[in-house]
């Protein structure tokens, strides 16, 4: 991206954005030249560019005035957004707020008097003449909301990121005193009810951002994602996948659905291992055990063929145990989708070009409209979310979400063929969505998408709790000892 471009992206996210609200001026040429340290040239293209797209308003002798008109939209997108255009962040700092800032504040509503005994006592602990202590628990003090979700893959995704091990190189009692005095009025304002985004922190983003060249400002483990961004990542949360019962679970679910028919031929294990991310120990053995369950046969030099009809294989009794787990993964999956999608959906609005939002509308009428198996609309949506984040480490996540999404048709009942009135009632809640972003409507298309996954989830809950799937994969691990 070009100097300019630069400049005009982080100026027009912060109108967007609200932090540079309507009828506001812009700072001068001068300080703006300063700000992004570049040169006049610089800066007149970027302004030139914010007027073209009617961002501004420009004028002899008198500084650019803001004229976009922004709709009120949700609070934590907005200071999500505040929070990363702050140049001197990085790709994972920027995923740090994103997936933080919603997960914490969902933390906090679930919290009841007596658990905020553990952030007080955290809290009280924190001692100023102690650096090295001192930001450990603020980064403990934090986290206790993030495991107050509940949500083992949240608090895996979170921990991913190695933000828990920064430690700040530009340190002092003085910092360290303004800050704590803003935690406590924050703790303050939790144990008394009242709404914690009213509490107003410094920019800490400095302390943790890059310095000139790309140097980090902060102290952190050489293996950290923090620094090799994305592909470390991806390592640690590959732990995380459920494995070769996803995979015959899932084809299980394809051959449920109408996708693939008795006598088919299944793909080849290196396909398998391609659409599924997995290495090929993990094909061989869900082949094995589908082979073992009679559901497929192999033929040495030939392939894997379906043995069983759509009617045979809703008659195979899975292990409840095993089903369990997937539903209680599918379930944190939509969760942790549902929290961090309006910040997913804001992120990729502004990297997508038209053609391949017309791409995604097209490929969404057609699975809808000619090749329908099951309700696959959201899938679309959330593949052009996650294709255009924009951020490695944040599309990490969104990578491993996206897989996990697929668990919900290998569920035995879960996956229904037919077009219902709450399928088209979702799918029109997804198309809606593209059409806002077709209509250069980024808010909207932010809000539709909310709106969509809130839905999906809410059904299934209900659709699992009908099923007597629920009770069972709450009971697939203690939420409460992540955190208790």
């Amino acid at each position: 991206m070009l100097m300019y471009e630069r400049v005009f992206q982080i100026l027009k996210n912060k109108i967007e954005s609200g932090l540079l609200p309507e009828g506001t001026s812009l700072p001068s040429r001068a300080d703006l030249r300063q700000e992004y340290g570049t040169s006049e040239k610089t800066i007149r293209r970027a302004l030139a560019m914010l007027e073209e797209n009617r961002f501004i308003q420009t004028s002899q002798r008198k500084r650019p005035v803001v004229s976009f008109k922004r709709k009120a939209g949700h609070k934590t997108t907005i200071l999500a957004l505040e929070k990363i255009d702050a140049s001197v962040t990085n790709d994972v700092l920027k995923t740090g707020v994103l997936l933080c800032y919603p997960v914490i504040k969902n933390g906090i509503s679930l919290c009841s008097r007596a658990d905020l005994e553990i952030p007080r006592r955290i809290l009280d602990n924190m001692k100023i003449g102690n650096p090295s202590e001192f930001w450990k628990l603020s980064k403990k003090f934090y986290r206790f909301f993030v495991a107050r979700n509940e949500n083992s893959l949240t608090l895996q995704a979170v921990d991913g990121l190695g933000l828990s091990e920064l430690s700040p190189l530009q340190d002092d009692d003085q910092l360290r005193i303004r800050y704590y005095e803003q935690m406590k009025e924050f703790m303050r304002v939790l144990e008394t009810g009242g709404e914690p985004e009213s509490v107003r922190f410094d920019d800490m983003s400095g302390l943790y951002g890059l310095a000139d060249g790309g140097t980090p400002a902060f102290k952190v483990a050489s293996d950290s994602p923090v620094l090799l961004g994305r592909t470390q990542l991806e390592k640690l949360l590959q732990v995380s996948e459920v494995r070769y019962s996803a995979v015959y679970m899932d084809i299980m679910g394809l051959i449920s659905a109408g996708r693939y028919q008795r006598g088919d031929q299944l793909p080849k294990h290196r396909e398998l291992q391609e659409m599924y991310g997995v290495s090929v120990d993990t094909t061989m053995k869900a082949i094995q055990i589908l082979q073992e369950l009679g559901v497929v046969r192999t033929v040495r030099g030939r392939g894997i063929f379906v043995e069983m009809d759509r009617d045979e294989i809703q008659k195979i009794q899975m292990p409840p145990h095993l089903v369990a787990l997937h539903v209680r993964r599918y379930l944190d999956t939509l969760e942790l989708l549902t929290l961090t999608i309006e910040g997913s959906a804001a992120c990729a609005a502004s990297h997508a070009d038209r053609q391949a939002l017309q791409a995604a509308q097209a490929e969404a009428d057609r699975l809808w409209n000619e090749d329908y198996l099951y309700g696959r609309t959201p899938a679309v949506l959330l593949d052009f979310i996650t294709e255009h984040i924009g951020i490695e480490a944040f599309g990490a996540i969104y990578e491993l979400l996206r897989r996990n999404i697929r668990i919900g048709r290998g569920i035995p009942g879960l996956l229904t063929v037919e077009k219902t009135p709450v399928n088209c009632e979702i799918h029109e809640q997804c198309a809606a969505a593209f059409r806002a972003l077709m209509d250069e409507e980024p808010q909207e298309f932010c809000e539709k998408t909310v709106k969509a996954f809130e839905s999906i989830r809410h059904l299934v809950i209900e659709e699992c709790r009908q099923l007597g799937y629920y009770e069972a994969a709450m009971q697939a691990y203690d939420g409460t000892a992540l955190w208790k």
